[in-house]
């Protein structure tokens, strides 16, 4: 009897055995597909994955074709020379200042409407809605936005570099005549 009873506890073991395991194993199967139908990388992983994803090509913008060089407008400089830095500061000022030794140019103000003669080493304008009337620069930088900047000559035959922090300034080459009264149009300023 004692046989008998061991074969039925052996085979109810054996069912609870088979039915937890097919129950873990169905657990596991659908843990499984839950997992995979999800997304288990993590933000930063995906943006880290984003970063060597293809990115489309921009729109093809042509290079603006820069101001020609009129020999009219070119004005010989010795470069070497290095005057003080010229500060104007305020608000709505209207100033006129003169470059006599190649010097340094620096605007800190709105609304201003300054007048510079002469030919400068660099211009600096830290501020908005200036309109600068310039000789010659040889660079010109734009911390600020809605200022006009006008140059009537071309510094040694070269274009200025021009150093745009911000958008919305326009920088463009006026007329030859220049801001300086009375100059003739090839200059050597020593």
């Amino acid at each position: 009897m004692k046989d008998g009873i061991d074969d039925r506890n052996n085979s109810v073991i054996r069912r609870i055995t088979s039915s937890s395991m097919r129950l873990l194993l169905t657990i596991c199967g659908i843990s499984l597909m839950f997992i995979m139908s999800c997304d288990v990388r993590s933000g930063t992983a995906k943006r880290e994955m984003e970063k060597f994803a293809s990115t489309p090509m921009p729109a093809f913008s042509p290079i603006p074709t820069p101001t020609p060089v009129d020999a009219e407008d070119i004005i010989q400089v010795d470069t070497t020379l290095e005057g003080e830095t010229i500060s104007i500061t305020g608000h709505k000022e209207t100033q006129t200042v003169a470059c006599t030794k190649y010097n340094r140019v620096m605007v800190n103000g709105d609304a201003g409407s300054i007048t510079i003669k002469g030919v400068c080493r660099r211009i600096m304008i830290n501020g908005d809605g200036n309109e600068i009337k310039v000789d010659a620069a040889t660079e010109f930088v734009i911390n600020g936005t809605d200022n006009l900047v006008r140059y009537s000559r071309f510094v040694n035959g070269k274009q200025p570099l021009v150093i745009e922090n911000q958008e919305g300034n326009a920088i463009e080459k006026a007329s030859t005549e220049p801001v300086t009264s009375g100059s003739s149009k090839s200059k050597i300023a020593k």
